[in-house]
Protein backbone atom coordinates (compact mmCIF):
# COMPACT_ATOMS: atom_id res chain seq x y z
CA UNK A 1 0.00 0.00 0.00
CA UNK A 2 1.03 3.40 -0.73
CA UNK A 3 1.72 6.38 1.75
CA UNK A 4 2.09 10.13 2.05
CA UNK A 5 5.25 11.25 2.66
CA UNK A 6 5.66 14.50 4.38
CA UNK A 7 9.13 14.77 5.26
CA UNK A 8 12.10 12.25 5.06
CA UNK A 9 14.18 14.37 1.78
CA UNK A 10 16.98 12.33 1.83
CA UNK A 11 15.83 8.70 2.01
CA UNK A 12 13.49 9.74 -1.14
CA UNK A 13 16.29 11.02 -3.32
CA UNK A 14 18.38 7.96 -2.19
CA UNK A 15 15.97 5.75 -3.68
CA UNK A 16 15.01 7.82 -6.97
CA UNK A 17 18.73 8.12 -7.75
CA UNK A 18 19.28 4.10 -7.06
CA UNK A 19 16.55 3.08 -9.56
CA UNK A 20 17.17 5.35 -12.10
CA UNK A 21 14.79 8.49 -11.86
CA UNK A 22 15.12 11.43 -12.51
CA UNK A 23 14.58 15.55 -11.35
CA UNK A 24 11.22 15.50 -11.96
CA UNK A 25 11.08 12.43 -9.23
CA UNK A 26 13.45 14.60 -6.87
CA UNK A 27 12.03 16.13 -3.21
CA UNK A 28 13.78 19.39 -4.76
CA UNK A 29 11.70 19.39 -7.80
CA UNK A 30 8.27 18.71 -5.26
CA UNK A 31 9.53 21.44 -3.07
CA UNK A 32 9.72 23.76 -6.45
CA UNK A 33 5.89 22.81 -7.15
CA UNK A 34 4.79 23.96 -3.90
CA UNK A 35 6.70 27.19 -4.41
CA UNK A 36 4.44 27.71 -7.58
CA UNK A 37 1.37 27.45 -4.90
CA UNK A 38 0.30 23.44 -6.19
CA UNK A 39 -0.52 20.85 -3.92
CA UNK A 40 2.24 18.12 -4.04
CA UNK A 41 1.44 14.13 -2.85
CA UNK A 42 4.40 12.04 -2.43
CA UNK A 43 3.78 8.67 -2.43
CA UNK A 44 5.56 5.40 -0.63
CA UNK A 45 5.45 1.69 -0.97
CA UNK A 46 7.48 -0.55 1.32
CA UNK A 47 7.76 -4.28 1.23
CA UNK A 48 8.93 -6.26 4.23
CA UNK A 49 12.26 -8.07 4.55
CA UNK A 50 12.76 -10.61 6.50
CA UNK A 51 12.02 -11.02 9.98
CA UNK A 52 13.44 -7.99 10.30
CA UNK A 53 11.68 -4.51 8.66
CA UNK A 54 11.17 -2.69 5.77
CA UNK A 55 12.21 -1.52 2.37
CA UNK A 56 11.11 1.24 -0.23
CA UNK A 57 10.29 -0.89 -3.04
CA UNK A 58 8.32 2.47 -5.28
CA UNK A 59 7.36 5.74 -4.83
CA UNK A 60 6.69 8.52 -7.03
CA UNK A 61 5.22 12.44 -6.84
CA UNK A 62 1.84 13.27 -7.52
CA UNK A 63 1.12 17.27 -8.43
CA UNK A 64 -2.03 18.13 -8.30
CA UNK A 65 -2.61 21.28 -11.00
CA UNK A 66 -5.63 23.86 -11.24
CA UNK A 67 -7.09 24.25 -14.51
CA UNK A 68 -10.07 26.76 -15.32
CA UNK A 69 -13.53 26.75 -13.78
CA UNK A 70 -12.15 25.05 -10.48
CA UNK A 71 -10.85 21.71 -11.76
CA UNK A 72 -7.85 20.13 -11.67
CA UNK A 73 -5.80 17.36 -13.05
CA UNK A 74 -2.78 14.90 -11.56
CA UNK A 75 0.54 15.14 -13.02
CA UNK A 76 3.18 12.62 -12.28
CA UNK A 77 6.26 13.76 -14.52
CA UNK A 78 8.44 10.93 -15.46
CA UNK A 79 6.98 8.10 -12.61
CA UNK A 80 6.40 6.20 -10.74
CA UNK A 81 9.79 5.18 -10.04
CA UNK A 82 9.84 1.31 -8.97
CA UNK A 83 12.40 -1.46 -7.59
CA UNK A 84 11.82 -4.01 -10.80
CA UNK A 85 13.59 -6.62 -9.71
CA UNK A 86 10.14 -8.53 -8.17
CA UNK A 87 7.06 -8.36 -9.09
CA UNK A 88 7.34 -4.84 -10.31
CA UNK A 89 4.52 -4.90 -12.40
CA UNK A 90 2.35 -5.44 -9.08
CA UNK A 91 3.94 -2.36 -7.91
CA UNK A 92 2.87 -0.33 -10.49
CA UNK A 93 -0.62 -1.65 -10.57
CA UNK A 94 -0.62 -0.50 -7.05
CA UNK A 95 0.58 2.95 -8.38
CA UNK A 96 -2.13 3.24 -10.61
CA UNK A 97 -4.51 2.47 -7.74
CA UNK A 98 -3.57 5.43 -5.60
CA UNK A 99 -3.60 7.54 -7.90
CA UNK A 100 -7.11 6.35 -8.93
CA UNK A 101 -7.54 7.21 -4.83
CA UNK A 102 -6.73 10.42 -4.74
CA UNK A 103 -8.69 11.48 -8.06
CA UNK A 104 -11.64 10.59 -6.17
CA UNK A 105 -10.81 12.20 -2.80
CA UNK A 106 -9.47 15.47 -4.55
CA UNK A 107 -12.51 15.13 -7.52
CA UNK A 108 -10.09 15.65 -9.81
CA UNK A 109 -10.75 15.47 -13.83
CA UNK A 110 -8.05 12.64 -14.66
CA UNK A 111 -3.92 11.89 -14.05
CA UNK A 112 -1.45 12.16 -16.33
CA UNK A 113 1.72 9.97 -16.37
CA UNK A 114 4.49 10.59 -17.74
CA UNK A 115 6.35 7.40 -17.68
CA UNK A 116 9.96 6.84 -16.44
CA UNK A 117 10.70 4.05 -19.63
CA UNK A 118 12.29 4.88 -22.22
CA UNK A 119 10.41 3.26 -25.43
CA UNK A 120 13.06 0.65 -26.16
CA UNK A 121 13.38 -1.89 -23.59
CA UNK A 122 10.46 -0.90 -21.34
CA UNK A 123 8.81 -3.36 -18.74
CA UNK A 124 5.48 -2.63 -20.32
CA UNK A 125 4.21 -1.55 -22.93
CA UNK A 126 0.87 0.12 -24.87
CA UNK A 127 -0.96 -2.81 -24.74
CA UNK A 128 -0.77 -3.21 -21.46
CA UNK A 129 -1.43 0.02 -20.41
CA UNK A 130 -4.42 0.64 -22.74
CA UNK A 131 -5.72 -3.01 -20.66
CA UNK A 132 -5.35 -1.68 -17.28
CA UNK A 133 -7.72 1.84 -18.32
CA UNK A 134 -4.96 4.36 -19.35
CA UNK A 135 -5.60 6.40 -22.35
CA UNK A 136 -2.39 7.84 -24.54
CA UNK A 137 -2.21 11.92 -24.59
CA UNK A 138 0.05 14.24 -25.32
CA UNK A 139 3.04 15.03 -23.07
CA UNK A 140 3.79 17.31 -20.76
CA UNK A 141 8.14 16.96 -20.85
CA UNK A 142 9.70 16.41 -24.18
CA UNK A 143 9.04 12.72 -25.26
CA UNK A 144 12.58 12.61 -27.17
CA UNK A 145 15.67 13.91 -25.52
CA UNK A 146 19.62 14.35 -26.95
CA UNK A 147 22.22 12.76 -24.52
CA UNK A 148 25.88 13.35 -24.42
CA UNK A 149 28.04 11.20 -22.43
CA UNK A 150 30.44 12.98 -20.83
CA UNK A 151 33.06 10.07 -20.12
CA UNK A 152 35.22 10.78 -22.82
CA UNK A 153 38.51 13.55 -23.21
CA UNK A 154 37.73 16.80 -24.41
CA UNK A 155 39.26 16.15 -27.51
CA UNK A 156 36.79 12.88 -28.10
CA UNK A 157 34.00 15.06 -27.53
CA UNK A 158 34.76 17.74 -29.94
CA UNK A 159 35.74 14.76 -32.43
CA UNK A 160 32.38 13.85 -31.93
CA UNK A 161 30.67 16.99 -32.76
CA UNK A 162 29.42 18.53 -36.54
CA UNK A 163 31.92 20.44 -38.03
CA UNK A 164 29.84 23.45 -38.29
CA UNK A 165 29.74 23.23 -34.13
CA UNK A 166 33.42 22.77 -33.46
CA UNK A 167 34.04 25.76 -35.38
CA UNK A 168 31.20 28.19 -34.05
CA UNK A 169 32.97 27.03 -30.62
CA UNK A 170 36.18 28.12 -31.98
CA UNK A 171 34.31 31.75 -33.38
CA UNK A 172 32.77 32.18 -29.78
CA UNK A 173 36.72 32.34 -28.08
CA UNK A 174 38.01 34.45 -31.07
CA UNK A 175 35.06 37.13 -30.02
CA UNK A 176 36.14 36.65 -26.26
CA UNK A 177 32.86 35.15 -24.98
CA UNK A 178 32.79 34.17 -21.58
CA UNK A 179 30.76 32.34 -19.54
CA UNK A 180 29.71 33.53 -15.87
CA UNK A 181 27.16 32.37 -13.17
CA UNK A 182 24.39 34.57 -11.68
CA UNK A 183 25.27 35.89 -8.05
CA UNK A 184 23.23 33.99 -5.63
CA UNK A 185 25.00 35.61 -2.85
CA UNK A 186 23.70 39.25 -3.50
CA UNK A 187 20.01 39.48 -3.64
CA UNK A 188 20.13 42.57 -5.06
CA UNK A 189 22.93 41.18 -7.75
CA UNK A 190 20.85 38.19 -8.34
CA UNK A 191 17.46 39.75 -9.20
CA UNK A 192 19.15 41.63 -11.83
CA UNK A 193 20.49 38.72 -13.02
CA UNK A 194 17.04 36.97 -13.65
CA UNK A 195 16.20 40.31 -15.00
CA UNK A 196 19.05 39.44 -17.65
CA UNK A 197 17.92 36.87 -18.50
CA UNK A 198 13.86 37.47 -18.68
CA UNK A 199 14.40 39.94 -20.74
CA UNK A 200 16.85 37.59 -23.09
CA UNK A 201 13.65 35.03 -22.77
CA UNK A 202 11.05 37.21 -24.09
CA UNK A 203 13.18 38.01 -26.77
CA UNK A 204 13.74 34.64 -27.75
CA UNK A 205 10.24 33.79 -27.59
CA UNK A 206 8.66 36.78 -29.44
CA UNK A 207 11.49 35.63 -32.21
CA UNK A 208 10.84 32.21 -32.57
CA UNK A 209 6.67 31.90 -31.49
CA UNK A 210 6.46 29.85 -28.79
CA UNK A 211 5.41 31.00 -25.32
CA UNK A 212 7.55 30.73 -21.99
CA UNK A 213 6.24 30.28 -18.68
CA UNK A 214 5.86 33.41 -16.38
CA UNK A 215 9.00 35.26 -15.00
CA UNK A 216 7.82 34.54 -11.78
CA UNK A 217 7.97 30.08 -12.60
CA UNK A 218 12.00 30.62 -14.08
CA UNK A 219 12.17 32.87 -10.33
CA UNK A 220 11.05 29.92 -8.25
CA UNK A 221 12.74 27.73 -9.43
CA UNK A 222 15.89 29.57 -8.96
CA UNK A 223 15.74 30.28 -5.87
CA UNK A 224 14.14 27.25 -4.37
CA UNK A 225 16.61 24.84 -5.90
CA UNK A 226 19.70 26.86 -6.66
CA UNK A 227 20.50 27.35 -2.50
CA UNK A 228 20.41 23.36 -2.49
CA UNK A 229 24.38 22.66 -3.08
CA UNK A 230 25.01 19.21 -0.87
CA UNK A 231 25.30 15.67 -3.41
CA UNK A 232 22.94 14.03 -4.70
CA UNK A 233 19.79 16.79 -4.85
CA UNK A 234 17.88 18.49 -7.42
CA UNK A 235 20.02 21.98 -7.78
CA UNK A 236 19.24 24.83 -10.70
CA UNK A 237 21.61 27.45 -11.88
CA UNK A 238 21.64 30.31 -14.14
CA UNK A 239 24.17 30.95 -16.61
CA UNK A 240 25.46 33.34 -18.90
CA UNK A 241 27.65 33.64 -21.92
CA UNK A 242 28.79 37.38 -21.96
CA UNK A 243 30.14 39.12 -25.02
CA UNK A 244 32.20 42.37 -23.88
CA UNK A 245 30.41 42.38 -20.66
CA UNK A 246 27.07 41.81 -22.67
CA UNK A 247 24.55 38.49 -21.96
CA UNK A 248 24.53 36.76 -25.53
CA UNK A 249 23.06 33.93 -24.08
CA UNK A 250 21.48 32.63 -21.20
CA UNK A 251 20.76 29.24 -19.55
CA UNK A 252 18.80 27.35 -16.50
CA UNK A 253 20.77 24.14 -15.97
CA UNK A 254 19.62 21.35 -13.91
CA UNK A 255 21.73 18.76 -11.60
CA UNK A 256 20.46 15.47 -9.85
CA UNK A 257 22.57 12.27 -9.73
CA UNK A 258 24.69 11.81 -12.56
CA UNK A 259 23.23 13.84 -15.01
CA UNK A 260 23.39 18.34 -16.03
CA UNK A 261 19.80 19.45 -17.92
CA UNK A 262 19.77 21.74 -20.23
CA UNK A 263 15.88 23.25 -18.77
CA UNK A 264 15.81 26.72 -20.69
CA UNK A 265 17.66 28.83 -22.82
CA UNK A 266 17.35 32.21 -24.42
CA UNK A 267 20.00 34.31 -26.73
CA UNK A 268 20.16 37.72 -28.44
CA UNK A 269 19.49 37.77 -32.44
CA UNK A 270 21.86 41.16 -32.26
CA UNK A 271 25.04 39.45 -30.78
CA UNK A 272 24.03 36.39 -33.14
CA UNK A 273 27.80 36.37 -34.59
CA UNK A 274 29.67 35.89 -32.04
CA UNK A 275 28.12 32.52 -31.21
CA UNK A 276 27.30 32.56 -27.76
CA UNK A 277 25.10 29.43 -27.32
CA UNK A 278 27.84 27.36 -28.62
CA UNK A 279 30.78 28.76 -26.08
CA UNK A 280 27.60 27.91 -23.12
CA UNK A 281 26.86 24.70 -23.75
CA UNK A 282 30.50 23.87 -24.32
CA UNK A 283 32.06 25.15 -20.90
CA UNK A 284 28.51 23.89 -19.55
CA UNK A 285 29.76 20.46 -20.75
CA UNK A 286 33.33 20.93 -19.65
CA UNK A 287 32.20 21.12 -16.36
CA UNK A 288 30.43 19.16 -15.47
CA UNK A 289 32.85 16.53 -17.19
CA UNK A 290 35.09 17.99 -14.54
CA UNK A 291 32.82 17.73 -11.84
CA UNK A 292 32.47 14.35 -12.25
CA UNK A 293 28.91 14.14 -14.10
CA UNK A 294 28.43 11.24 -16.42
CA UNK A 295 26.02 12.61 -18.88
CA UNK A 296 24.32 16.50 -20.54
CA UNK A 297 21.35 15.99 -20.99
CA UNK A 298 20.37 18.45 -23.95
CA UNK A 299 16.18 17.69 -23.05
CA UNK A 300 13.88 17.67 -25.73
CA UNK A 301 14.50 17.45 -29.50
CA UNK A 302 12.12 16.81 -32.20
CA UNK A 303 11.46 13.38 -33.47
CA UNK A 304 13.54 11.08 -35.50
CA UNK A 305 11.34 11.16 -38.27
CA UNK A 306 9.70 14.61 -37.25
CA UNK A 307 9.21 16.65 -40.97
CA UNK A 308 11.43 19.00 -41.84
CA UNK A 309 8.83 22.11 -40.64
CA UNK A 310 8.48 20.58 -37.45
CA UNK A 311 8.47 23.78 -34.54
CA UNK A 312 11.40 22.29 -33.09
CA UNK A 313 13.93 21.64 -36.27
CA UNK A 314 16.10 24.59 -35.82
CA UNK A 315 16.87 24.00 -32.15
CA UNK A 316 17.15 20.28 -32.95
CA UNK A 317 19.77 20.97 -35.48
CA UNK A 318 21.58 23.09 -32.90
CA UNK A 319 21.78 20.18 -30.03
CA UNK A 320 22.48 17.32 -32.70
CA UNK A 321 25.92 19.29 -33.39
CA UNK A 322 26.89 18.63 -30.03
CA UNK A 323 26.89 14.86 -30.96
CA UNK A 324 25.18 11.74 -28.39
CA UNK A 325 22.50 10.23 -28.76
CA UNK A 326 18.45 9.99 -28.87
CA UNK A 327 16.22 8.52 -26.38
CA UNK A 328 12.69 8.28 -26.87
CA UNK A 329 10.24 7.79 -23.95
CA UNK A 330 7.74 5.89 -23.28
CA UNK A 331 5.29 9.25 -23.39
CA UNK A 332 2.24 9.96 -21.37
CA UNK A 333 -0.93 8.51 -20.63
CA UNK A 334 -4.39 9.87 -18.84
CA UNK A 335 -5.62 7.62 -16.82
CA UNK A 336 -9.46 9.63 -16.52
CA UNK A 337 -11.59 10.05 -13.36
CA UNK A 338 -14.62 11.44 -14.26
CA UNK A 339 -15.49 10.38 -17.75
CA UNK A 340 -17.71 12.31 -19.04
CA UNK A 341 -15.92 15.27 -18.01
CA UNK A 342 -12.42 14.15 -19.47
CA UNK A 343 -14.27 13.04 -23.01
CA UNK A 344 -15.59 16.63 -23.00
CA UNK A 345 -12.03 18.00 -22.46
CA UNK A 346 -10.21 15.63 -25.01
CA UNK A 347 -12.91 16.93 -27.30
CA UNK A 348 -12.34 20.61 -26.40
CA UNK A 349 -9.05 20.12 -26.37
CA UNK A 350 -9.42 18.75 -30.49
Amino acid sequence: MYRDIVHNEEDWDAFVLAHGGGFLQSWGWSEFQQALGRRVFRFRMDAPVGAEGQKTVAQFLLILQPMRFGLSFAYVPRGPVIDWSAVGLERFEGAVSAVRETLSREKAMFARLELPFTAEGAPLDAEWLRAHGLVPAKTVQPRDTLLVELMPTEEALLADMHPKTRYNIRVAAKHGVAVREAEYANAHLFDHDIDLFWKLMAETTERDGFRPHPKSYYAKLLRTCSAKKHQGLFRSRLVFAEYRGEPAAAAIMGAYGDTVTYLHGASSARLRHVMAPFALHWEMMREAKRQGYAKYDFWGVAPKDAPLGHPWAGITRFKVGFGGRRESYLGAWDLPGNGFWYNLYRAIRK
